[in-house]
């Protein structure tokens, strides 16, 4: 029976309201993007921020039986986080639970919990939770329980089938329990007794049928997530412990995961990394079952092409260019919690290694900066191979495993069918203690030979895997779709019943993320392949990994760069199968999401694996918008800058004495009638500043050391806020500041007329930019008395555009000025306690350590509200485009307590936004330090 989409929405938002629940086929589009290699568009998609929401939610889709898919962060690389139907995502702010027991042994996150969001929590305890997997900075706990997701360290001994204590869970029926609750199960079991009998009966067959209960001790014997954890119906008799691990793994085909509740492990104080390079695979795989012990904590095995791919990159050892071809590396990582054992686990492995030929000394280090280039080898692997594909390709890493004695012949397999099938660029690394081989490929799918020779290619692995060495399918990534068509062959059919049968008990209806680990469809895993058209060479490399997405500012508004590029990218695919229409209705109506409200704030481009720059493409899409009006307009600000700056200075007092006589209403409404007229009218703000001042040096006293100061636009254009506690501007406290501290301070003559070039950049106007750049440099290199003198920049933005400009003089950002020649010359007395923001020019020019270094002198207590990363005020287009501040700081009033008056930048117009938002008065770091220093 066909499904009527049309009913299914206009219940959801019956139920949800208009806000949560989203039919529009661009957000549809994008936001159905995952890290996998498929491409299915749900009808509808559902941002949930409460379990009623979810209930509400599975009540529409029981009415209608309409398939459910449940999505965390859409980093899983097998297609379970993607489906047809409703697609509910886990909102941006519920879901956050975060509760340490007394001890610390335990700990209780909800499902959008990320990974390492958990392990900050912990680590002041010298704990973490078990699961390590490599997206775990982005990846969030719902997903990584539901894929029984791990990493590089954990194992099997420590991922999350082994280390969760309980759950709270949402069946399809609307039922909830909590597997740690006594209550909770009493009351489920009151009314889901017929379930426990089933689990049971299941437990009990499975336990009386010798060889199916020695097949599945046998296959979690490795690394195993192909199918349902059927290990669980062996190894726990209480229903309430099977349903416990039967979630693990479970990729949201069986419940939804509100909260989990974990058994922490530790996290050893002391650490020391040894390089093994072997001169073949062979011998690096016969080193691993000696090492397979409590010596060795992780083990990481590198094949030949993975060593050449990473040769000759930055911060990779100069030597690998000299190793024979054929080479291989094992990595070894040995913790302790404390130096005596380490240095006896160090030994150990030593000693068992000692019969190996090794192509260079193999010795243990402790220095974190010697085991960081080592491990960042591996870690630099996927990155490289996934940013040096050719353009158009695809990236797909399929993760497998063996029993140990099996891995050198199974890589040599492996290799094989690379080059039998045409992927000769084909690497293998992987996880060697547990067996688990990484495998990346990076095929086209272009054409239908191009999927053909994927199918081909698939099928080969799966009887070398499956039929050759009885080995696991996956090992770490989840059945998905990816791999649906082998359960049956990788288990056997006795198992591949029972999973069928732990399907119905659960979801009789099929309603939960249907076609997700079991699928009758052989072809499953080469149906609904997301093409990957070329686009523009600032994000062609782009894995869609969603690693972007946890510093994006407008990842809550609309869309994240994975987002905005997989739009792009459908929008060219549209473009290159002749249907021209539809690509330019779809440009149209992604203009919003894509173009207007990206920040370009380039936080995507510092988490980014691939070194992508959203931001960058942004603005150069913006340049055809302009039009021949606004160009005009545009140049008119570039020639006759110094005189508009005044103006707009000169404006803002003026608004302010406005709003001081008619009060919020009218200024609104003259805001509004003038926007009206010209868009460069922004949106009224109570906490607008007034206008601001240049600064007035003190003649030059001899003796002194001098420095050219640049005031900024932001600085010089906006002064305090209605809520900063100093009517001073800030180019007038930094000149206090600087003679303070015995400096001569000048300033360009035409200091109004200057400006970096930002505020052209950001609209697409390149040539202007550019050319105000240079005016800039120009002007300031001409005071340096030759370049003797630097020249001090006060806002971050402003100092990063600068220096892109390869400035011939020292330009050096007003913070780190402070800190390197400031902090010594001044007697300080500390304030008890502020907030300090760590924002995106701050990252790109990596200065929060100097940064937290002045607030942590001028203050007891420094608080950095977890999460806001980036302010969305992205220049002056907070002015204009409101809602994306908003967004970005949503949350920032409820993280400050109430104690902190005052908090601290380096941005005016970031200042501005973040005054409004957080109710106290952020203003730039020069300020704390001139208050702490008098």
């Amino acid at each position: 029976m066909s499904i009527n989409y049309k009913l299914v929405i206009d219940d959801l938002r019956v139920q949800l309201g208009d806000h949560p629940v989203t039919d529009d086929p661009v957000r549809r589009f994008a936001w159905s993007t995952d890290a996998s290699y498929f491409r299915i568009v749900p009808e509808v998609v559902v941002h949930a921020e409460t379990l009623e929401q979810v209930k509400q939610t599975l009540a529409v889709a029981r009415k209608h039986n309409a398939p459910v898919t449940f999505r965390a962060a859409g980093t899983s690389l097998s297609g379970q986080a993607i489906g047809e139907g409703i697609l509910l995502i886990l909102g941006h702010d519920g879901f956050r639970k975060i509760e340490v027991s007394s001890d610390a042994k335990q700990i209780t996150l909800g499902a959008a919990v990320i990974g390492s969001d958990a392990n900050a929590v912990l680590a002041p305890l010298n704990r973490k939770i078990g699961p390590d997997p490599a997206t775990i900075a982005s990846a969030k706990i719902g997903g990584i329980v539901a894929n029984n997701a791990s990493g590089m360290c954990c194992g099997t001994a420590q991922n999350s089938y082994q280390t969760i204590a309980s759950a709270k869970l949402l069946f399809v029926d609307g039922t909830e329990l909590d597997t740690g609750c006594e209550k909770s199960k009493a009351e489920f079991a009151k009314t889901h007794g017929k379930l426990l009998d089933a689990i049971k009966e299941l437990s009990h067959m499975t336990r009386h049928n010798a060889l199916l209960a020695d097949r599945i001790r046998k296959k979690y014997s490795i690394k195993n997530t192909t199918g349902y954890g059927i290990n669980s119906l062996l190894d726990f008799t209480d229903p309430f412990d099977i349903i416990n691990h039967l979630m693990v793994g479970m990729e949201g085909t069986l419940a939804f995961i509100n909260e989990v509740t974990y058994n922490t492990v530790n996290e050893a104080k002391f650490k020391a990394s040894a390089m093994a390079v072997f001169h073949n695979m062979e011998d690096a795989a016969r080193a691993i079952p000696l090492i397979n012990g409590e010596s060795v904590a992780a083990a990481e095995l590198l094949d030949w092409p993975s060593i050449k791919a990473v040769t000759g990159k930055p911060g990779m050892p100069d030597w690998l260019s000299e190793l024979p071809a054929l080479s291989a590396i094992l990595l070894i990582e040995s913790r302790a919690d404390d130096a005596q054992t380490l240095e006896a686990y160090t030994q150990d492995v030593t000693a068992k290694l000692a019969g190996f030929d090794f192509i260079r000394p193999m010795e243990f280090s402790t220095n974190p900066a010697v085991c960081d280039k080592y491990w960042a080898m591996r870690k630099g692997l996927f990155p490289i191979v996934g940013g040096e594909r050719p353009k158009g390709t695809s990236v797909i890493i399929e993760d497998v495993a063996f029993e140990l004695e099996h891995l050198a012949a199974a890589a040599h397999d492996i290799t094989e069918l690379f080059h039998k099938h045409g992927y000769p660029e084909g690497c293998i690394y992987g996880h060697a203690l547990a067996g688990n081989f990484h495998f990346i490929i990076t095929p086209t799918f272009s054409t239908q030979a191009d999927i053909d020779r994927f199918h081909a290619f698939m099928d080969d692995i799966a009887d070398m895997v499956i039929n050759k060495y009885d080995g696991s399918m996956k090992a770490e990534h989840g059945t998905g779709r990816a791999v649906a068509p082998f359960v049956e062959k990788e288990w056997g059919q006795d198992a591949y019943t029972l999973m069928k049968s732990i399907k119905q008990v659960f979801d009789p209806k099929g309603i939960l993320n249907p076609g997700v680990i079991l699928n009758d469809d052989s072809n499953v895993h080469v149906k609904n392949i997301k093409p990957c058209p070329v686009v523009d060479d600032f994000v062609d490399k782009c894995i869609e990994c969603g690693f972007c997405e946890k510093t994006c500012p407008t990842s809550a508004l609309n869309f994240s760069p994975r987002q905005r590029i997989a739009t792009l990218r459908e929008i060219e695919r549209l473009e290159q199968s002749g249907d021209k229409a539809a690509a330019a209705e779809m440009r149209a109506a992604a203009k919003y999401d894509v173009v207007d409200t990206c920040a370009a704030c380039q936080l995507c481009t510092i988490a980014c694996p691939v070194d992508n720059s959203m931001g960058q493409l942004v603005r150069k899409l913006r340049t055809p918008y302009i039009t021949t009006t606004e160009q005009k307009v545009l140049d008119f600000q570039a020639k006759h800058f110094g005189a508009v700056n005044q103006v707009i200075s000169s404006g803002f007092d003026m608004l302010g004495v406005i709003h001081k006589i008619t009060g919020d209403g009218i200024t609104n409404a003259l805001m509004k009638t003038g926007r009206l007229i010209s868009k460069e009218v922004p949106y009224w703000n109570p906490d607008f500043p007034k206008g601001g001042k240049l600064p007035k040096p003190s003649p030059a006293k001899v003796g002194q050391e001098t420095v050219v100061y640049f005031p900024a636009c932001g600085g010089r254009t906006f002064g305090p806020t209605p809520k900063d506690p100093d009517n001073r501007t800030l180019p007038e406290v930094v000149v206090t500041l600087l003679e303070r501290a015995g400096y001569n301070v000048i300033t360009p003559e035409k200091t109004r007329d200057l400006c970096c070039g930002q505020m052209w950049e950001s609209k697409g106007d390149f040539k202007n930019a550019d050319a105000k750049r240079q005016e800039l440099i120009d002007a300031v290199s001409k005071m340096t008395n030759g370049g003797k003198l630097p020249v001090v920049v006060d806002a971050l933005s402003c100092t990063y555009r600068t220096l892109t400009g390869n400035p011939k003089v020292q330009i050096i950002d007003l913070v780190e000025f402070m800190h390197d020649n400031l902090l010594t010359k001044l007697n300080i007395s500390k304030k008890v306690n502020v907030a300090l923001h760590l924002g995106c020019s701050a990252r790109k020019m990596k200065l929060e350590p100097k940064m937290q270094a002045i607030a942590d002198a001028c203050s007891a207590q420094v608080l950095k509200p977890a999460g806001i990363d980036c302010c969305g005020y992205a220049g002056e287009k907070g002015l204009y485009k409101p809602e994306i501040n908003a967004s970005a700081l949503r949350n920032i009033k409820k993280l400050i307590p109430v104690e902190i008056k005052e908090g601290y930048y380096a941005n005016r117009m970031c200042e501005v936004g973040l005054t409004q938002h957080s109710g106290i008065s952020y203003r730039h770091l020069a300020y704390l330090l001139e208050e702490c220093s008098r």
